[in-house]
């Protein structure tokens, strides 16, 4: 079998002059260094030369804001300093993970956290089994592998429950509601996150308790009561610090105001998220939903602004796929020009690359302009009230403070 199928399927589907193919190999040469490398620390079984100096010159084709560059080299480093798979590696292969998780290359972080439990299995490295095997569950999750993610979490729950790790249990169990909410089990998945909420705030696990209050948070947007969505979030907002999940939450913040019709407020929520976020790929999805707000809004040059910042980045095929969309539908909505072979394009692209939801949601927005049948845009609420929630709109002024620090920092 393939090893490491996942990183092989990605540069067989992108150019070789992109940016991910660039990423994406440089990653794989360095797992296939990992695989190469033993735990003995013997100098005559170590990697030879050749093969560290291929695998640096790989990472060294990756642009300097690249996140995974300084991971991969630092992964490198302990391997040729060591000459052996230390746990230090575990954790910087960890970080590179998530990495990928948090640019949405869940298949790729799946197979990094795969390695990463194959390499470094219970009970001798008990902890990077057990948050391995809670990460692959969740990157598994997200590319539809029931299977895998299922195994994940059950490893992760029986070496959590065999220590007595609550914190570990309980961040596995609130991955598990994620998996009933992503299949349509909405009930079970608010049931079994309660419980868990109950616990860790009991017992003053306040990482696990931010986590099952977002999760909270994205089964109230799955039911499309953003009110509630905005209520959860924000508070797990408040006991979260890593900063990677603040901007996920920031971001669902904004969609579930989006979702309200506030856009004032979504729009200040993806902003602080696209000033502040140190990932380009953050960045970017940010400011493609800034474009779409645009959009929704009828400000044309907003909206050509977001365009023109986004039209030469190296964007990957999902987010590419979604600017094409935003492209047709604003040139559709400003009366623009070419919408029609635009929509086609997109269609085109998303089918290509097997994004069948976006290449619906393409095709229905193509056939209303074909139609010349408007596209409904709900209009904002900025100036009503929210059926007497203060706390909604408290939030937002919160936002749009956030938003005015994010701005004035990033201008000094």
């Amino acid at each position: 079998m393939l090893r490491h199928h996942a990183f092989f399927e990605t540069l067989g589907s992108v150019s070789r002059e992109e940016g991910l193919w660039r990423s994406t190999f440089a990653g794989l040469a360095v797992l296939r260094l990992v695989d190469q490398t033993d735990d003995s620390g013997d100098v005559t079984a170590a990697p030879p030369w050749s093969v560290l100096h291929t695998t640096r010159e790989a990472i060294a084709a990756l642009s300097t804001g690249d996140p995974a560059r300084g991971i991969l080299t630092r992964v490198v480093e302990l391997i040729d300093s060591g000459r052996r798979i230390s746990a230090e590696v575990g954790d910087q292969l960890m970080a590179y993970g998530r990495s990928l998780d948090v640019e949405g290359r869940w298949g790729l972080a799946a197979e990094v956290f795969r390695t990463v439990a194959a390499r470094f299995p219970a009970p001798s490295q008990m902890r990077l089994a057990i948050e391995s095997c809670t990460a692959l569950g969740s990157a598994a999750r997200h590319i539809g592998d029931w299977d895998g993610s299922a195994r994940g979490y059950a490893e992760a729950q029986h070496l959590a429950d065999t220590i007595g790790d609550r914190a570990a249990s309980l961040t596995v169990q609130v991955g598990v509601a994620g998996t009933l909410m992503s299949r349509g089990n909405l009930q079970a998945a608010d049931r079994d996150l309660d419980a868990v909420l109950e616990e860790a705030h009991a017992t003053s696990l306040e990482h696990v308790e931010a986590l099952a209050l977002h999760a909270k948070a994205s089964v109230a947007h799955s039911r499309g009561d953003y009110q509630r969505a905005v209520h959860l979030a924000y508070r797990s907002l408040e006991l979260t610090t890593n900063r990677s999940s603040r901007e996920r939450i920031l971001a669902d913040i904004a969609a579930a105001y989006a979702g309200l019709g506030m856009r004032d407020a979504a729009r200040d929520g993806y902003s602080i998220v696209a000033l502040t976020s140190p990932h380009q790929w953050v960045r970017w999805q940010a400011t493609l939903n800034l474009m779409e707000l645009a959009i929704g809004d009828g400000e044309k040059e907003a909206f050509v602004d977001y365009m023109r910042l986004t039209e030469s980045a190296a964007l990957d095929p999902r987010l590419r796929a979604y600017f094409l969309f935003f492209k047709a539908l604003g040139h559709d909505r400003f009366e623009m020009g070419a919408a029609h072979e635009m929509f086609d394009s997109a269609a085109q692209f998303a089918s290509e690359h097997g994004f069948h939801q976006i290449e619906f949601e393409i095709a229905a927005a193509a056939e209303r302009s074909r139609a010349n049948t408007p596209t409904d845009f709900p209009p904002a609420i900025e100036d009503r009230p929210l059926s007497g929630d203060e706390k909604v709109r408290s939030i937002a002024e919160a936002l749009a403070l956030l938003r005015e620090a994010a701005t004035v920092r990033c201008c000094r």
